[in-house]
Formats: structure tokens, sequence, C-alpha cells
């Protein structure tokens, strides 16, 4: 299984909140209207997803052992 590292932009961050619908156990819209991530690695793929969703290109996703971009 992949472990992926979650880096989130939060000066690209609009708030638009797909993440958040998309993988809501992973990503929060905080009240200042950006984006988090609720932990900072996970092995749930579905952060692929989320991430290929943003509009601004705000979140970026590793491998965390090769450090490999993989969204």
């Amino acid at each position: 299984m992949t472990t992926h590292r979650i880096v989130i932009d939060g000066s690209l961050c609009s708030g638009f909140g797909t993440c958040a619908e998309l993988a809501p156990e992973l990503f929060d819209i905080g009240p200042d209207g950006v984006a988090s991530a609720r932990q900072g690695t996970t092995g749930d793929d579905g952060v692929l997803d989320a991430a290929g969703s943003c509009p601004m290109g705000a979140i970026a996703i590793y491998d965390a052992d090769s450090g490999e971009r993989e969204a």
C-alpha cells in the first residue's frame, strides 16, 4: 500500500470545498475559507481524486516513501 503525503498551498486555495466534499475524512475547509488536511499522510487513494478536483491546483500529493509527486 502506498502512503500519500498531503501538501496544501494555502495561498492558492480559494475554498471551493470540492476536496472536503469528496474526502471529508481527509480535508476540512476552515472558517477562513482555506482547505486543510486532517492528517499529513494517508493510505487512502481517494486523496488523489480529491487533489485532482481542486480547480486552483492547491493540493499536491506525494509518495511518502519516494517523495515523487503523484497528483
